[in-house]
């Protein structure tokens, strides 16, 4: 009988190891996936972020441009004044 009782104790080490051995791949394997899906966030996120910058410097290049095409504006009416006064020298 004790070679009875070593086979099954071998068996049920056998077992029990595989189980354990199988959660433990389990484990891994979540893990993984979850600094995944961790990972992708933070690459989203950071997109997000230089959208928002993007956006932000897009929007104080139309101000710095509106603001170039009033002062080019005024050079135009003092361009225009200046021609008059030249042609009314004339």
């Amino acid at each position: 009988m004790s070679s009875a009782v070593a086979v099954a104790f071998i068996t049920v080490v056998l077992v029990v190891g595989g189980l354990i051995g199988y959660a433990i791949y389990q484990w891994g394997r979540q893990h993984a996936i979850s600094n995944k899906t961790r990972a992708e966030l933070t690459t989203s996120e950071e997109y997000r972020r230089l959208s928002e910058m993007a956006v932000t410097a897009q929007e104080h290049t139309e101000l710095k441009l509106a603001e170039i095409n009033m002062q080019l504006a005024q050079l135009r009416d003092q361009l225009d004044q200046v021609q008059k006064v030249l042609r009314d020298v004339e």
